[in-house]
């Protein structure tokens, strides 16, 4: 007797246990390896000359992550365009550190580093819609051209101070270098913001949008996204602030119109909102 109520409680438990936990049924995992590298020359810091190995490592990653992303989208018709498939691809990529060195390559401090990239498809059907917003299309364009464009530059720069004669010729690109990487590290914190909050992390999103303004007080797009990330904390004054300051840098960014009125309405001040 004890025995058949044992095996019909496990037959039961066999039924109920996908549908009381479907993560554990449906959950697909991906692990990616990749390495960056990057040369370090005179002026730069070891600390951004790192985060560029890393991006290179992330941006093989993700070209990796995007096949199966595409794959898996087919599967469940998730209808995606290119860009939207390497938005996905970077917002479902967690990556962790395996390992990074630093050695001397003739002149230069050569940085190297391996990442394992763990893409995951338990929330990829609820960010599959949120990067078919045109906003999120833009910045995810944004980022990756900026970082291109920062990349040639460093190139540039680093040529230019190879063959500078004079000491005032030096110091000036040793100034363009350091603007350079400012930027570079404003637009890293903007990116990691910007995949905290496609995620859902808006507590993580705000802090990162707040690294990136620290790094440039003059981006609007900044200050608006740090805005979405408050008014979704449920922090409205603070929302209503940052999109004042988007609209006081840029006064025609009509987004940040839209969405500080949705705060205002959220704390009834409709005359404001209107």
């Amino acid at each position: 007797m004890i025995k058949k109520a044992i095996a019909t409680f496990l037959f039961i438990l066999a039924i109920l246990l996908p549908l009381l936990c479907p993560s554990f049924s449906f959950a697909e995992v991906k692990e990616i390896i990749a390495e960056g590298t990057y040369n370090m020359g005179d002026g730069e810091t070891p600390t951004v000359a790192e985060s560029r190995a890393l991006l290179q490592a992330k941006r093989t990653a993700v070209e990796q992550a995007g096949t199966y992303v595409e794959s898996y989208s087919k599967v469940k018709n998730f209808q995606l365009t290119v860009d939207e498939i390497n938005v996905l691809s970077s917002g479902v990529m967690e990556v962790v550190v395996l390992d990074q060195k630093r050695s001397i390559v003739g002149n230069s401090l050569n940085f190297w580093v391996k990442i394992k990239a763990r893409v995951t498809t338990d929330k990829m059907e609820e960010m599959s819609k949120r990067v078919k917003e045109k906003s999120v299309l833009e910045d995810y364009k944004r980022i990756q051209a900026a970082y291109d464009k920062s990349q040639k530059e460093i190139q540039a720069l680093k040529k230019q101070l190879a063959a500078a004669k004079s000491a005032e010729g030096k110091n000036d690109i040793m100034t363009k270098i350091a603007e350079d990487e400012r930027l570079f590290q404003t637009n890293e914190w903007f990116e990691r913001g910007y995949a905290f909050g496609i995620a859902g992390k808006h507590q993580e999103a705000m802090e990162a949008f707040t690294r990136a303004i620290e790094l440039d007080p003059k981006d609007a797009k900044a200050y608006y996204n740090r805005g979405l990330a408050c008014h979704n904390l449920g922090d409205y004054g603070q929302a209503i602030r940052d999109y004042d300051r988007a609209i006081e840098v840029d006064p025609k960014y009509a987004m940040a119109y839209v969405n500080r009125s949705f705060s205002y309405m959220k704390i009834r001040n409709y005359q404001r909102a209107l």
